[in-house]
């Protein structure tokens, strides 16, 4: 008997130590330009996995002077329970905690079914989509992390209903990869298996890691399209992302937006339409309003930002990490 009952206790032990060895912790830092250079912020932000867990800590300021000494830095703590389906919004400084249950997109809405052909007549039309990702060949050693370059542009058309004005959004990303070491590949698996288990809860095809990665939730925020609209668009682009290979270590995001559009673009308008018009409607209606009078050589982009990975660990993370702190209150 006891010949049989050492190799399972010593299965067990090594399945133990497996599982707690699989935690990730990753600290990153970023900055903004803000809308038009207005409001620009930047800030350091600390993330621990544990299967379907998150605990991410966010400290950000203005990145101003003025305004960085006049507000100082704030730290926001979220903590993600897929395995629960509610997050909480730790507040460190007042010792107060919000919660809230993840839902599906589509039922924060707020629209009923009779809804959905209005839906279908928004003012601006997506006349035409481009979305490609090139090795550019570059490589440069950050935080110790060796990395290669990629190159993702979005270039995207669009056209008022009415007037037939057209404008074009170009987003370019300059994405550094690292190859995936066998701490990375590790790090990389946790990052995936929860964020591919949040995305399910949400209810959507692309992930928030791969929404991220190209700044579209920025995107999404200023177009005034909802994240649901947003993953239909975005679900051409998988095919597109699979070129690059390892893990993002620096990420460049730069939009910018043409009021008068291209004039080759607008003397052709059947030509310059993509086959692919399932993301046209009203996806980009909220732009109307943003566009200005400035085009990409008018000035500054209209938004730009920057994350970058510090350092990467695979780890124990303690299971308290991923509760409520003892002498915090609900608001």
């Amino acid at each position: 008997m006891r010949l049989s009952i050492i190799p399972v206790a010593l299965l067990a032990t090594l399945l133990s130590f497996s599982l707690a060895w699989s935690d990730t912790t990753i600290e990153m830092t970023y900055k903004t330009s803000g809308f038009r250079g207005i409001a620009a912020s930047k800030g350091t932000t600390i993330q621990r996995y544990q299967v379907y867990k998150l605990w991410e800590s966010t400290t950000t300021g203005f990145a101003g002077a003025i305004l960085s000494k006049i507000t100082g830095k704030e730290e926001t703590i979220t903590i993600i329970r897929v395995d629960k389906g509610v997050y909480w919004t730790l507040d460190p400084e007042e010792m107060t905690y919000e919660a809230a249950s993840i839902v599906p997109l589509k039922d924060m809405t707020g629209k009923k079914p009779s809804d959905k052909k209005a839906e279908g007549k928004g003012k601006v039309q997506v006349r035409k989509s481009q979305f490609t990702v090139k090795e550019t060949g570059a490589s440069e050693t950050i935080n110790g992390f060796p990395c290669k370059e990629y190159l993702i542009t979005w270039l995207l058309e669009m056209e008022d209903v009415e007037t037939k004005q057209r404008s074009l959004s170009t987003m370019t990303t300059n994405l550094w990869s690292t190859p995936e070491t066998a701490t990375v590949r590790s790090a990389h698996a946790d990052v995936m298996k929860f964020q591919r288990a949040f995305a399910r809860k949400l209810g959507v095809n692309v992930t928030p890691d791969e929404a991220r990665l190209m700044g579209m939730e920025v995107f999404a925020a200023m177009s005034g399209m909802s994240e649901a609209e947003l993953s239909k668009g975005l679900s051409r682009v998988k095919k597109e992302m699979s070129k690059i290979k390892g893990y993002p270590i620096r990420t460049e995001v730069t939009w910018n937006l043409d009021p008068a559009g291209d004039a080759s673009v607008k003397e052709g308008p059947s030509a310059s339409t993509s086959q692919d018009t399932a993301g046209r409607s009203c996806l980009f209606g909220g732009l109307a309003g943003l566009t200005g009078q400035q085009g990409p050589g008018g000035g500054a982009p209209l938004f730009s930002s920057e994350s970058e990975v510090k350092s990467i660990e695979v780890k124990p993370v303690p299971a308290k990490t991923f509760e409520i702190p003892a002498g915090y209150t609900k608001k």
